[in-house]
């Protein structure tokens, strides 16, 4: 039965916000500055100063700016910190416009292939609706990087530097997911009008040289080969020639990608801890790395990261930043606003239900590059690289409280040698055939 708001419980409502204490007072603070404004603590700013006991050096930030390369960003920035320390090149930066237009042109290879394979449901299916409602965008996760740079290597941002779109993506993102949902009509129509495999992948992969060139108008061509030179710190020339953005990571970066591990905390019914989970749909490379996440409790996954920074590695990790967080002040602290007290009403909720109720997911990726422990080597506040330039925060570095982190940071990314051997076992073997789950999962959620 349906039941309206009556006059009598309006006047009941009027009656108990004029009994209830400072509510005129409320009522100004309110209209005047916002709900959080008029609810921020100075015992947060004071209990968020930017000293830390573990802090890793990693130079001036940088700027993703008007695109949601969070996530690139974050990764490029965990090689280029070491790069830097090692060939003495400070400020240096790999190009994210390079991961971009392979991210892009792989995205939409990895939507049609999605597109042929859920052809036979009929529009109007939930996952039919999900793969339309955004064929591609700028959002991604750690494996999904690293497909993308064990296919295609990286390159400095000298060498592919900054355009428009990479700068301001929305024009591009609007024109490529028209031109993906209108290619997606004709691949449904091709198949379910029982043309050959060949056939489709034909027409496919002339949608596919389309979107190339798009990519190439807006992004730049990425190079097969290139020349770089740089002065180092010490003002000593070098010089590559001729080499290939595969050979410029096996040099520079130098990394075995294989041993870093995406972790999750999920405190949800759906998945138990110390098990390994994959999301349905979700990635860009088809046939390469595939998402995978080790799902732990907060204490061994907090655990992981002291141990990470401790031996000198930063932590790639996605968070939901607009939860509890001055952006601009760069903190991000569960007591920053005091919400209940300014309303006094309840808001808590706890991390599962967050996760359940779409309260929470991840919305952004940034990088932990230090710790302040206590004398029991505990964490209380940890320092954070953003990508969103020098004129927020502390030049663009973060501090997060470690109540922020138990309730909203989701995923780190961990050296595969700092597990327990236990662990470790449980990802090799599990990782071969994780446990699936559904597209619209919180965990499938890209910074």
């Amino acid at each position: 039965m349906t039941k309206e708001i009556t006059s009598k419980e309006l006047t009941k409502f009027q009656e108990n916000f004029e009994n209830t204490p400072g509510s005129s007072a409320i009522k100004n603070a309110v209209a005047n500055n916002g709900l959080y404004k008029s609810s921020e603590t100075i015992a947060s700013k004071v209990a968020m100063d930017p000293i830390f006991s573990v802090d890793i050096d990693t130079g001036s930030v940088s700027d993703q700016k008007q695109s949601g390369l969070c996530w690139v960003f974050a990764a490029l920035n965990t090689m280029r910190h070491p790069l830097q320390k090692d060939f003495k090149i400070k400020g240096f930066e790999l190009s994210e416009g390079y991961m971009l237009f392979w991210d892009k042109l792989e995205k939409s290879n990895f939507f049609f292939q999605n597109v042929i394979n859920t052809a036979d449901l009929p529009v109007g299916d939930r996952k039919v609706d999900f793969l339309m409602t955004t064929p591609q965008q700028d959002g991604g996760q750690w494996d999904m990087v690293m497909a993308l740079v064990q296919k295609y290597g990286v390159v400095p941002k000298s060498v592919m530097p900054d355009t428009f779109s990479r700068t301001k993506s929305n024009e591009l993102n609007t024109v490529l997911n028209t031109k993906l949902r209108k290619d997606a009509i004709i691949l449904r129509d091709l198949v379910n009008s029982n043309k050959s495999e060949d056939d489709v992948e034909r027409q496919k992969n002339e949608m596919l040289s389309e979107i190339y060139k798009i990519l190439v108008y807006s992004v730049g061509e990425p190079p097969a080969k290139f020349d770089w030179a740089y002065r180092d710190d010490d003002k000593k020339y070098h010089k590559e020639s001729n080499i290939t953005p595969q050979e410029f990571f096996k040099k520079y970066v130098g990394w075995d990608l294989d041993n870093y591990v995406s972790t999750i905390n999920a405190p949800t019914d759906d998945k138990p801890y110390n098990h390994v989970y994959t999301v349905e749909m979700l990635g860009n490379v088809v046939g390469g790395r595939q998402v995978r996440h080790l799902n732990l409790e907060i204490n061994d996954f907090k655990d992981l990261a002291v141990k990470q920074l401790q031996s000198d590695e930063v932590v790639w990790f996605g968070s939901d930043v607009g939860q509890s967080s001055d952006t601009k002040a760069g903190i991000m602290d569960t007591n920053i606003y005091d919400l209940e007290g300014l309303l006094n009403t309840d808001l808590e909720l706890t991390k599962a239900q967050r996760l359940d109720y779409i309260e929470s997911m991840m919305t952004h990726a940034m990088v932990i590059t230090g710790v302040d422990l206590d004398e029991n080597g505990k964490p209380l506040k940890w320092k954070v690289e953003n990508s969103w330039g020098e004129k927020v925060g502390t030049k663009g570095y973060f501090v997060m409280s470690d109540s922020w982190f138990d309730e909203y940071v989701y995923q780190l990314v961990i050296n595969k040698n700092l597990l327990s051997d236990s662990l470790k076992e449980t990802f090799e073997t599990e990782s071969k055939d994780p446990k699936v789950l559904a597209p619209w999962d919180p965990m499938g959620a890209l910074a």
